[in-house]
C-alpha cells in the first residue's frame, strides 16, 4: 500500500486500482500516486499478474488491464 507524504502529495495526484475477482467484483483496492495519467497506466500494468485491474481517478475510467495470456511472453 502507498503512503502519501505531503511531498508526493503535492507533485501527484492519486488514482485508485480496483483489483477485481473472478466475477468482476472489487476485490481490494490500492492507491497510485502518479505525476498523471500514463505515468498512472504504466504502474498499473506492472502490478497485472494474476487478475484484472480497473484504473480510476476520482470517477474517470482511465482502463482495464488483464495480464498476458499464458504462453506469451
Amino acid at each position: 500500500m502507498l503512503a502519501l507524504t505531503a511531498e508526493t502529495a503535492r507533485r501527484s495526484r492519486a488514482y485508485r486500482a480496483f483489483k477485481l475477482d473472478r466475477a468482476g467484483r472489487v476485490a481490494s483496492a490500492e492507491l497510485v500516486a502518479a505525476e498523471d495519467d500514463s505515468h498512472a497506466r504504466r504502474q498499473v500494468r506492472a502490478m497485472v499478474q494474476h487478475g484484472t485491474i480497473e484504473l480510476w481517478e476520482r470517477t474517470r475510467f482511465l482502463g482495464r488491464f488483464e495480464p498476458a495470456p499464458k504462453g506469451r511472453n
